[in-house]
């Protein structure tokens, strides 16, 4: 389960490379995560999960333009943090607890909801993304490194 995730973030953080069944892997990735963290497998801080589901959010609005599965640095970074909470959550779970996490998905993606993350979060995620450079403008540590 791990590998796959990895080797889906690998596929789409190369654009031209990543495909439909791969961003769905990290999607699934980012709320089994999440999942099992509100069982109390991790302490992540719950504003990673939200503003990587809003870059996955993004990249999916862009990818029905020109057709490429791909994350952009920015969101790249945060499933990062996301898959290495998750190979420490499979380190330390039992399989009920992933048995658990993964029907919560389920009923999440029967339902009619957006998202499995709480409305609050995902506004405070919005107005974190709002304050961000864009991807066009080189950060402090790029300029740094091309110095």
């Amino acid at each position: 389960m791990s590998l796959q995730f990895h080797l889906a973030l690998a596929a789409c953080r190369k654009e031209g490379n990543g495909n439909s069944y791969q961003f769905n892997e990290l999607l699934r990735a980012l709320y089994i995560t999440y999942h099992l963290q509100e069982m109390g497998f991790g302490s992540l801080p719950l504003q990673v999960f939200a503003c990587a589901e809003l870059g996955m959010n993004a990249a999916l609005s862009k990818r029905k333009e020109d057709q490429a599965w791909f994350v952009d640095a920015r969101t790249a970074s945060l499933l990062e943090q996301i898959l290495a909470l998750h190979d420490y959550q499979l380190g330390a779970i039992r399989l009920k607890d992933l048995s658990a996490a993964t029907e919560r998905l389920e009923r999440f993606i029967r339902s009619q909801r957006a998202s499995p993350l709480p409305n609050e979060l995902r506004v405070e995620a919005r107005k974190l993304a709002a304050e961000w450079p864009s991807e066009a403008e080189p950060t402090a540590t790029e300029e740094a490194e091309r110095s």
